[in-house]
């Protein structure tokens, strides 16, 4: 930039003196030339002559060196002008001398400076909107008023099962969503028709159909020209938030509830039916008497276990059932679980086999949970094997989880055929347990959701042996509370294997983090 003292013109640097200097020259040319020839042709002085010369060939001179000099620099000015029209460029034109022009070639200069600052601050204020716009969790769509995509952040992308990577800028609405519901809100906006623009959003909600159906909750505002509403719209913003995981909750919230209800109900009507029985004079007959008692003992038992399960679930759930964490024998605790069941499994005419290896290492867990989690899984394996059928409990030590690449996070899920994992970070040194069974097996379709709460695959079969439907929802969460992972393998007529793997050493805090949002497909379970 030119200091203003530098506008400041000498009256010799002016223009107007520079082409008024060779004008004012050739005017004393002509003017002594005509003097020149006012004397008789006998007595014409020569010195007349010669200033007539010079001031002519002078003033030629001037013109042709202020018109070369003038070219030059209204050609450097036409090239500033043509590199700065570049927004991407930032030129100088330093003004060669104090005069009209170099007046205008400062100004020039100024101009093109403030006109690159305001560029860099809007591009600046482009780019924080821009990397706001990707960072929101809710999908935004901005349209123009002929309906092309103008601002478009990868949320709404995958809101709508788009690739991420394909460029929707210019792109027509229609090519990005057909949904009839959103082109109707548009169309209530005044898209299509010239309109003025309105401080009120309509919003509405939509299912919308891909690799997976989402429920969104869309709203459709428009943009006024001048921030005012009741102006001409400029554009149209589409405001996209997914319900998708809220409206899963609910459901599970509402099935917990109708499964809670059904499964209270049960006991309480037998217990209620057969004490009515015995108050309406049943009593007075022993046998009948004895048997019906025997009825109410078995489903207020029953009764008992739901709710002991369901607190417990809960205290798991919640994290606030801390792990009294102590130096554990697996060979113990496999032992203790097998004398629990042992009489079940002779009832059914079931062996029980351990395959151990004869030096195990300690592992660091609550006795009493991992206890818990050994009694469910072989007692759900005798429950569902036939006669003469076989459970086996093996352990083993990995120096990685098996079939996992070590990346997963505490409490997530994958699938495939025939199997579902619920893993946790993967560390070296991990024990693992493997109870086996002969049974029937279970259906693909049912793996995934194995762990839900009240989920079984023969209901009436499992409510005969008396599952509460809660033992693998409780399982997985002991497992998860001490750093594991569940992993269960199924095959139709081939038999179940369930596959529970702990660290050798504690990576987690001995209490569960509190889930205030558990995972849909991770929130239940099946005995």
């Amino acid at each position: 930039m030119h200091p203003k003292s530098s506008i400041a013109m000498h009256p010799k640097s002016s223009i107007t003196f520079s082409i008024l200097f060779p004008v004012g020259l050739a005017i004393l040319a002509l003017l002594s030339l005509q003097l020149f020839f006012l004397f008789p042709a006998s007595a014409r002085p020569v010195w007349v002559w010669s200033i007539a010369l010079v001031c002519g060939i002078t003033a030629i001179g001037s013109a042709l060196r202020q018109s070369a000099r003038l070219r030059r620099r209204l050609q450097e000015l036409s090239a500033f002008l043509t590199i700065a029209s570049d927004p991407d460029t930032h030129p100088t034109l330093p003004a060669r001398k104090d005069d009209e022009l170099g007046t205008v070639e400062h100004s020039l200069h100024k101009l093109v400076g403030l006109r690159a600052q305001q560029l860099q601050q809007l591009q600046d204020e482009n780019n924080e909107l821009e990397a706001i716009l990707q960072s929101m969790t809710e999908g935004i769509v901005v349209i123009d008023l002929d309906g092309n995509i103008v601002r478009c952040n990868r949320a709404a992308l995958h809101l709508f099962g788009l690739d991420p990577v394909e460029d929707w800028l210019g792109r027509p609405f229609h090519e990005f969503s057909r949904h009839p519901v959103l082109h109707q809100l548009l169309a209530e906006q005044g898209l299509g028709a010239e309109s003025s623009s309105s401080a009120v959003a309509i919003s509405q909600e939509i299912e919308v159909e891909g690799k997976e159906t989402r429920q969104l909750a869309v709203s459709v505002m428009s943009l006024s020209q001048s921030g005012t509403p009741g102006t001409l719209a400029s554009g149209y913003v589409l405001d996209c938030h997914d319900l998708t995981p809220m409206k899963q909750l609910e459901s599970i919230r509402a099935d917990f509830v109708a499964n809670v209800s059904h499964e209270l109900r049960t006991p309480l009507t037998a217990i209620k039916g057969y004490a009515e029985t015995l108050l309406n004079g049943a009593s007075q007959d022993p046998e009948h008497a004895t048997r019906f008692l025997t009825i109410i003992d078995r489903h207020s038992e029953r009764l008992s276990r739901l709710i002991d399960d369901l607190l417990t679930l809960s205290n798991l759930e919640l994290g606030r059932t801390e792990l009294q964490r102590e130096e554990l024998s697996v060979s113990e605790l496999v032992d203790e679980a097998f004398d629990v069941v042992q009489e079940k499994a002779q009832r059914g005419a079931i062996t029980l086999s351990r395959n151990l290896p004869p030096s195990l290492p300690m592992i660091s867990g609550d006795r009493d949970r991992i206890h818990q989690v050994l009694i469910n899984l072989i007692d759900n394996a005798v429950k569902y094997t036939p006669a003469q059928g076989q459970v086996t409990v093996s352990v083993q030590v990995l120096t990685q989880h098996a079939g996992q690449d070590g990346q997963g996070e505490l409490g997530e899920t994958s699938s495939s055929a025939g199997q579902t994992i619920i893993e946790t970070t993967a560390r070296p040194d991990w024990l693992e347990i493997a109870v086996s069974d002969t049974g029937c097996g279970i259906p693909e379709t049912d793996i995934p959701r194995l762990t839900q709460r009240f989920y079984r695959v023969d209901k009436a079969r499992s409510r005969e042996l008396g599952g509460t439907g809660l033992g693998l929802a409780i399982v997985k969460h002991i497992v998860l509370a001490h750093g594991g992972s569940l992993q269960i393998e199924s095959q139709l007529d081939h038999g179940t294997t369930v596959q529970v793997t702990l660290p050798l050493t504690p990576p987690v805090p001995d209490a569960l983090p509190q889930q205030t949002h558990p995972t849909p497909s991770l929130s239940g379970g099946t005995s």
